[in-house]
């Protein structure tokens, strides 16, 4: 009985300490005063779609009496929301200092494609769309030619990751070209030729067989000799010599 009343009186201690404590934070919460905005863009030097000036217009448009505050007159949720309506942030995360600092971490979209279609977009790692900016412009794989949405979605986006998270062909092609009748031409960085895909069917063998024309081929043969590499074929690829 004894041991069972000490084990009570355990809890109850500890109850209060908890309780205490949490007033504690409280009180101190309430205490802290906001004097500083601090915004941390994530990939800022890869990317520079979002500036920290953008960031704190939409903080000091929602509180414009945001400075002297108590930390508790924001409500970061709602200020997230408002931030990640940003057409390149991906996510945010809004939480304070004890030295009475707003921190706002920034994590913006990645584009992986841009679409020379109207006055064009971006296409992000995720498959949604990004608009253009008039501030930063990504250095991505270009697409132009007969594309819409459809497409994009049935097989386009699949062949773009495929180059983009691949090193060698993510660095040698730069631009894919859409016929009417929904066949691919590549654009490579080096050398004055043009790659003939053919439509989208097996073209992880086609790809097989272009590297081994690059790595071996070319090597010998030179990269500016031809004007035209057909991949369309089974088993084999045929190359056009310049005039």
């Amino acid at each position: 009985m004894l041991k069972k009343i000490t084990v009570i009186l355990i809890w109850i201690s500890l109850l209060g300490y908890l309780l205490v404590s949490f007033s504690f934070v409280g009180e101190k919460g309430d205490a802290i005063i906001l004097n500083d905005i601090k915004v941390k863009v994530k990939d800022s030097i890869d990317s520079g779609f979002v500036s920290n000036k953008d960031v704190e217009k939409i903080v000091k448009k929602q509180y414009p009496d945001w400075e002297g505050n108590s930390v508790y007159a924001i409500n970061k949720e709602v200020l997230e929301d408002k931030i990640n309506q940003i057409p390149y942030v991906k996510r945010s995360e809004i939480y304070s200092s004890l030295s009475g600092n707003l921190i706002i971490e920034i994590h913006q979209r990645n584009p992986i494609v841009r679409i020379l279609q109207g006055r064009g977009y971006y296409i992000d790692e995720e498959g949604k769309k990004m608009p253009l900016s008039s501030k930063f412009t990504s250095r991505v794989l270009v697409v132009s030619g007969a594309v819409n949405e459809q497409l994009i979605k049935e097989e386009l986006f699949d062949l773009v990751k495929f180059i983009t998270n691949d090193e060698f062909w993510k660095s040698q092609i730069t631009q894919i070209h859409v016929t009417r009748g929904k066949e691919y031409v590549l654009v490579p960085r080096v050398g004055a030729h043009k790659i003939e895909l053919g439509s989208i069917e097996n073209y992880q063998k086609k790809f097989k067989k272009l590297y081994a024309l690059y790595t071996d081929g070319f090597t010998k043969t030179g990269w500016n000799r031809y004007k035209r590499i057909n991949l369309k074929y089974e088993n084999q690829v045929v190359c056009t010599k310049k005039n």
